[in-house]
């Protein structure tokens, strides 16, 4: 299924970048040297056609994980798409880690002050956050750090790791918000059930209900959400790398779109594709181990 979709997604890009004037996936031979692809190329006369330069370009990635080469550097695109990845995926591990945490924190602190003053200011807070655009969280935190506090220096190397601490600070202030929110609300249903009920009436602490109790079964609706919530995440990743100037895959394939380079274009767009397939795939992993009727479902079909 992740591959149908992988290589639907592939299909509809290399028609869309064939069909531009001058483009540079004409280029790319259909012939790879004498192999079996080759012979059923000329079995069929296909010749250069475009689902002979299709299905050779797929037939590269899948068994050679060959992009291509690079107009501008010369170099093969994949070499520099793992370099620019580990960036992304550092930035993006990072952030999401940080949003979870004070997240999950904050959306239970308020729900368990439900309707207190320190509710009201909260939600109003975490409000506004999650409406501010990524790059005006990415503007006031560059003036707190840099300008204000001077906790960073003004040009900072991309190759050392205080380059990661602005952009995991601007991915995970607007996505703890959400996190925040989808949290209280889930938890305030959690904590009217009347499991939750016999625990305060055997006596047992507030804080120990919430979270020995009853942040895992708030956590189930919360992580069928995270597959949109990280998707949203990785696409922010392009703005934030755009900002700070971090050597990430959203910044690369902002410079491959404006310098027409289509073989970066269609490899950064089937990178980024794979990269959401893995993380729908360990959202799942993750619903099954929160949801013990998931894992009794499978098991039921696995028998």
């Amino acid at each position: 299924m992740i591959l149908a979709a992988i290589l639907c997604v592939t299909l509809l890009l290399f028609l869309l970048l064939y069909s531009l004037p001058d483009s540079r996936i004409r280029s790319v031979s259909a012939y790879g040297g004498g192999d079996a692809l080759d012979s059923v190329f000329s079995f069929f006369n296909a010749g250069n056609s475009f689902f002979a330069k299709y299905f050779r370009y797929c037939y590269n990635v899948l068994f050679h994980l060959n992009f291509g080469y690079s107009p501008s550097s010369g170099s093969r695109i994949s070499h520099e798409l793992a370099r620019f990845l580990r960036t992304t995926l550092m930035i993006l591990i990072c952030g999401f880690a940080a949003a979870m945490a004070v997240g999950v924190t904050a959306g239970a602190l308020t729900a368990v002050r439900k309707n207190s003053a320190g509710d009201r200011v909260t939600r109003i807070i975490l409000l506004v956050l999650s409406s501010v655009p990524s790059y005006t969280i990415a503007l006031i935190i560059a003036i707190l750090l840099v300008l204000k506090i001077k906790a960073l220096p003004m040009n900072i190397d991309s190759r050392t790791p205080k380059a990661y601490i602005m952009p995991t600070l601007t991915i995970a202030v607007g996505g703890s918000s959400s996190i925040a929110r989808m949290t209280r609300a889930s938890l305030l249903e959690v904590l009217d059930k009347p499991f939750i009920v016999a625990l305060r009436a055997k006596g047992v602490s507030n804080l120990s209900i919430v979270f020995r109790h009853a942040l895992k079964n708030a956590l189930i609706p919360i992580a069928s959400t995270l597959r949109g919530f990280i998707a949203a995440l990785l696409c922010g990743t392009f703005i934030v790398e755009h900002f700070f100037n971090v050597q990430g895959i959203g910044l690369y394939m902002l410079r491959s779109v404006s310098g027409r380079d289509h073989l970066e274009i269609l490899g950064c767009t089937i990178v980024m594709t794979v990269v959401i397939a893995a993380l729908s795939i360990g959202v799942d992993a993750l619903y099954a181990f929160l949801n013990p009727q998931v894992r009794l479902h499978v098991l039921n079909v696995s028998k």
